[in-house]
């Protein structure tokens, strides 16, 4: 006889909301996917298309956060360059970003279109964590327990499902001996989503009983965010230019109050006719939508053409007080707004569109390296926007706020 409380599948149910409940969480759905599709409308291409891997480190640091496991901005900016702190500890964080990193831009490349059976399979999620801690070294994926505890440290195993049962806060996950049934059933119910409305609820509703389930003895929170992350892209939703984990994170308490309230059983006879709460489960659906509307109006306004040069008059303006940088003039605003719609610019024409004289459009130029704000790959070749993280407080201010400090 087992000692756990879950271990038959049908205890995970509902997987997904009633019919009745569906159509409420329909409506926010769809206007998920219509602002969605708008935000890519924005006459910035090419700075969309920066903005895709500039914002991964942004996304690492907020699901590490999250789990309380992140390092500071310019320490993952330093480990991107292979530059890792002489402090253990710090440099474990800082591996955990590259490794999250790494494995959001795997997703995004070996899931490109969505495709139901394939995201919801349970190979597709050991996939997802196996790449994850794959990428770490032993000791980064020890486990130490409580201190005086009888259980020696054990690794984490990339890909492989737990065989110790856990407790987390007031939940104890299914009986380890029944995960993979769990995971057939979740499987099961979640792969017919296909497109639309439903893939969406289908989704943000898998990645709670993912959760639930625990399948991992370590990162399953990190592994269900990649989750719906790379599901969120195949969808053509995110475009590379949002991600809910920046809206989990700042609002931590209420993820982990909607993840705790769907975990609860049943609440009565009006709390539909699973196992555990239907409300619960609609509520968590429902407040990682409102977490997606949230990001996709954020960089809405972050991606207006005419908003993006005036902040990039102000950033030229605030830059021009510094003695390296003393040579820049806001006229740099006019082609710098351009190379956002465009890939590179020879520097003849960059300086052109300043209207300055020759000399101070050069000066102007050369801070303009220094700045980092443009890059070139020879000397004397085009010009191409950058994204650096130090310039995000003009660029996208309040987007990152701790990596403006």
């Amino acid at each position: 006889m087992s000692d756990y409380h879950y271990r038959s599948p049908h205890q995970m149910t509902p997987l997904l909301p009633s019919d009745r409940k569906m159509d409420g969480l329909r409506l926010k759905a769809a206007e998920l996917i219509s602002r969605a599709k708008d935000l890519p409308a924005q006459g910035l291409p090419q700075l969309r298309h920066l903005l895709r891997e500039a914002l991964r480190p942004m996304n690492s640091y907020y699901t590490n956060k999250i789990e309380g496991q992140h390092t500071e901005p310019l320490m993952i900016e330093r480990a991107l360059m292979h530059d890792f702190s002489a402090r253990p500890d710090e440099a474990r964080k800082q591996r955990i970003a590259i490794a999250h990193i790494e494995t959001e831009r795997w997703g995004e490349v070996e899931l490109p279109v969505f495709d139901g059976p394939t995201v919801f399979s349970t190979q597709f999620v050991q996939c997802i964590h196996h790449h994850l801690h794959s990428q770490l070294p032993l000791d980064d994926l020890m486990q130490h327990g409580e201190e005086g505890a009888d259980i020696a440290p054990e690794p984490v195993m990339p890909g492989v499902f737990r065989v110790r049962g856990v407790q987390v806060g007031a939940h104890v996950p299914p009986d380890p001996a029944t995960i993979l049934d769990f995971m057939r059933l979740w499987e099961h119910d979640y792969k017919f989503h296909r497109a639309g409305e439903g893939a969406v609820i289908a989704l943000m509703a898998a990645h709670h009983r993912l959760a639930w389930i625990h399948p991992f003895s370590d990162g399953n929170g990190r592994t269900s965010r990649l989750h719906t992350h790379i599901g969120l892209n195949a969808l053509g939703l995110t475009q590379g230019l949002w991600s809910p984990m920046r809206g989990l994170a700042r609002n931590k308490e209420a993820y982990y109050a909607s993840l705790i309230a769907a975990d609860r059983c049943r609440q009565g006879d009006y709390d539909g006719r699973g196992v555990l709460s239907e409300k619960g489960l609609v509520d968590f659906v429902s407040f990682m939508i409102d977490t997606c509307l949230d990001q996709i109006r954020f960089m809405d306004g972050m991606l207006r053409l005419d908003e993006f040069d005036a902040r990039l008059s102000l950033m030229l303006a605030a830059e021009s007080t510094r003695d390296a940088t003393k040579n820049l003039k806001t006229e740099a605003s006019i082609p710098l707004a351009y190379l956002g719609t465009i890939k590179e610019m020879e520097r003849t024409r960059f300086k052109g569109m300043m209207g300055l004289a020759d000399r101070t459009a050069d000066r102007v130029l050369a801070d303009l390296f220094k700045l980092g704000i443009v890059k070139s790959r020879s000397p004397k070749g085009p010009v191409e926007l950058a994204l650096p993280m130090h310039l995000f407080r003009y660029l996208f201010p309040r987007l990152w706020p701790e990596a403006e400090v």
